[in-house]
């Protein structure tokens, strides 16, 4: 009777640990975990768009200015246990959009799984035709398809701009500084936007053109940003299968070892 328990005591001690482990995790919720989409296989690579939630204004012409703050819109989301390093989706004057981002030949998804387009290059994103679904949500799965965003980039990834009758070719990338009269409309420091809206077609989801496209800098509006290239991992067994496994061997073990000694 002494012996039974004794072992009715260590396996009531193992499962409550199991217990303990298995809520500590959820008390202590992190970042968001992003998952790989489903259908991709290990060593499949892609990338990762959101929208942010929270807005800013265009007045910095220094592309880092829009990285710091979709990182920090980000909240350190991780991939396969490490924090994501994100970039902004957009074009100043000193850097294309398609060249700050990179262009890998990633297939490009939601934090949802739902894929936007085939490639983050000139046959997919930058094809300035159609992409898959608009990028219009956040990392936590938020949509938001009504308004615009940041973007000063062409559908083709390069700083946006158009040529204006006697004023020359005039650019509307991220920060810009311009003044210009066009039939009648004078725009003075605006800036190229993309729109939400999930009817859009082609390249609005980055640029909307001249004249509609265009805001004024000091207003504030969402950003795009995307992550840099992951990588779907070697499948591993679930840390919560080698606790329980663990905890049955120990427990077949120190069972044995009465039987022993009775």
């Amino acid at each position: 009777m002494i012996l039974a328990s004794h072992f009715k005591r260590f396996f009531r001690a193992a499962v409550l640990s199991t217990v303990a482990l298995a809520w500590q995790g959820s008390a202590f919720a992190g970042p968001i975990a992003i998952q790989a989409p489903s259908g991709l296989h290990a060593g499949d690579q892609f990338r990762i768009i959101f929208v942010t939630p929270d807005v800013v204004n265009a007045v910095s012409n220094n592309i880092t200015t829009y990285d710091n703050f979709v990182n920090t819109e980000a909240a350190g989301a991780t991939y396969n246990g490490q924090t994501i390093h994100w970039s902004a989706v957009g074009s100043t004057d000193a850097v294309d959009a398609k060249v700050h981002i990179g262009q890998t030949g990633a297939a490009v998804y939601m934090a949802n799984g739902t894929e936007v387009s085939t490639s983050d290059n000139s046959t997919g994103l930058w094809s300035g035709g159609d992409l898959l679904a608009q990028p219009t949500q956040d990392l936590a799965g938020n949509s938001y398809t009504s308004g615009v965003v940041w973007t000063g980039t062409s559908g083709i990834g390069t700083e946006y701009n158009t040529a204006v009758p006697g004023q020359g070719t005039v650019y509307w990338g991220l920060g810009a500084t311009n003044n210009v009269t066009d039939k009648g409309t004078t725009y003075i420091n605006n800036v190229e936007v993309g729109s939400l809206h999930a009817t859009v077609g082609s390249y609005d989801w980055i640029s909307l053109g001249f004249g509609v496209g265009l805001a004024p800098r000091t207003n504030s509006y969402q950003v795009y940003g995307i992550s840099d290239v992951l990588t779907v991992p070697a499948a591993v067994p679930e840390p919560s299968t080698f606790l329980i496994s663990g905890l049955g061997i120990v427990a077949i073990g120190v069972a044995k070892r009465f039987r022993k000694k009775i």
